[in-house]
């Protein structure tokens, strides 16, 4: 059986080069240095949310892996450029059901009157 990770997963180096300078972080520093954005916002380029659940089951709550990415910046003048996930958390979700869009075709739900032609 594999070892069970421990969440949250910290990843503080480029795994190509060694850096430790983000491009996200860094132009995060830089506007709160200039007092335009808070002390919270969040140093990270992008997120992305995995669902860890079989789709053939029906469960109310489920597990959620979510990673966050930046681009590594390199070092010693060497520009590096990788994506690569800096921090994994382990959070819950639940099913949701789609909603059509404010003002959106209501035409596909039944509603012909909506959508006049």
């Amino acid at each position: 059986m594999p070892e069970e990770l421990k969440f949250p997963l910290e990843f503080t180096k480029c795994p190509v080069c060694g850096s430790t300078r983000r491009l996200a972080e860094e132009l995060v520093k830089q506007e709160q240095e200039k007092g335009k954005i808070g002390a919270d916002a969040n140093p990270f380029l992008f997120q992305q949310q995995t669902l860890i659940m079989d789709p053939r089951k029906v469960i109310l709550s489920f597990p959620v892996c979510i990673s966050f990415y930046d681009v590594c910046l390199g070092k010693e003048g060497k520009p590096c450029g990788t994506v690569y996930c800096v921090h994994a958390e382990l959070g819950q979700g639940a099913p949701q059901m789609k909603q059509p869009p404010p003002g959106g075709n209501m035409r596909q739900f039944g509603f012909p009157q909506n959508n006049p032609r």
